[in-house]
């Protein structure tokens, strides 16, 4: 059984059908209209890992559009939030009476208020929906588990993994461990993850338990009959080892990039709009090689296998900012909190140099 398959229904039916099964959990935002990507998280057959994207917030000729990304993150909560099933209810109802997608609104601007209120100590949903939205539009991969909502649950521990996603592709079944991260600096940000991925990746009993919420909690219950058993099957890790799978560790690093945004053209009427997004995302992709040597050596500092991680960087002028307009957006007030790996100690020759690749 090549790929998994059973007997009856063959190696390439079982493929196709459960490719087609998490497809359909797939909403694509339309991150790229207010994120650019000027560096992709491609493999590189001269670098043993990890993978890094650059992104960067775009412009609205020379002026970043923090709000725009803010009010995006704030619009896409309602598919991050929300469990598929209850996502789907809100469509029927919303379909047959408009008023309901006020209910809609305070249905998931609830969770976050709730969220906040029980843990005051964590502030980082701003970057969980970015990572959300990234991942789908930027490696294909369905959301399998609403983390926010189970947040929310008294009886549900905080930590944990920040996004499950999944896609099958190549014959396999390939899952995304997702954590968030928003940061002062790339460099903090990188280490805060590292430090975060070797933790979870040693932990088997919490990474037991990240494949039982999916099976058990998670969005796969919005598929129906035979697509859903075989998306079961293939989560099963204790029941069913001989499946085929990838697991890759994704960060998603949001952080302030003071540096790069000062630097600023002068405003010229006799060249393009756009001369500024681009002069930006040049200078910004020039530091690729230095910010992925870091994250290596990080990763492997502890303990973490650089060719099972993928890094995306989103730069932006100021977090604090940003995460301040993403709450003014969803109509509440937001608090002071800290950034991750603001508390790091970070060696001054750590990412200096050139890139060996």
């Amino acid at each position: 059984m090549a790929n998994g398959g059973s007997d009856s229904d063959g190696p390439d039916e079982e493929v196709e059908a459960l490719a087609r099964a998490l497809a359909t959990l797939l909403n694509p935002s339309k991150i790229d209209g207010v994120v650019n990507c000027c560096v992709r998280a491609v493999h590189d057959e001269a670098w043993e890992g990890p993978r890094m994207g650059l992104l960067h917030v775009r412009f609205g000729e020379d002026r970043p559009r923090v709000e725009d990304l803010a009010y995006l993150l704030w619009s896409e909560c309602m598919y991050y939030a929300l469990p598929r099933r209850r996502q789907e209810r809100f469509r029927r109802e919303i379909a047959a009476d408009m008023t309901a997608v006020a209910r809609c609104y305070r249905a998931v601007r609830d969770l976050f208020i709730d969220f906040n209120a029980r843990h005051p100590e964590r502030a980082s949903e701003l970057g969980e929906v970015l990572a959300y939205c990234l991942v789908q539009e930027h490696l294909g991969a369905a959301q399998v588990a609403s983390k926010m909502s189970l947040k929310t649950a008294a009886n549900m521990p905080v930590h944990g993994l920040d996004g499950i996603h999944a896609v099958f592709e190549n014959g396999a079944l390939t899952v995304y461990f997702l954590e968030s991260k928003l940061a002062s600096e790339g460099r903090r940000g990188v280490a805060s993850y590292a430090a975060s991925a070797a933790e979870f990746l040693s932990d088997r009993r919490q990474y037991l338990r990240e494949y039982e919420i999916v099976a058990d909690l998670g969005n796969l219950d919005a598929l129906e009959g035979e697509a859903r058993q075989r998306a079961l099957d293939h989560f099963d890790v204790i029941g069913h080892p001989e499946f085929r799978r990838r697991e890759r560790f994704v960060g998603i690093i949001c952080h302030s990039e003071p540096g790069h945004f000062g630097k600023r053209l002068r405003i010229r009427d006799d060249q393009p709009p756009d001369i500024h997004e681009r002069d930006f995302a040049e200078r910004y992709a020039a530091d690729h090689g230095k910010l992925r040597l870091t994250a290596r050596k990080q990763l492997l500092k502890h303990g973490a296998d650089p060719a099972k991680a993928i890094v995306l960087l989103v730069a932006v002028p100021d977090v604090r900012e940003l995460r301040k307009a993403f709450y003014a957006a969803m109509g509440v007030a937001e608090r002071e909190f800290p950034l991750d790996g603001d508390d790091l100690e970070i060696d001054d020759d750590e990412g200096a140099g050139g890139d060996p690749a």
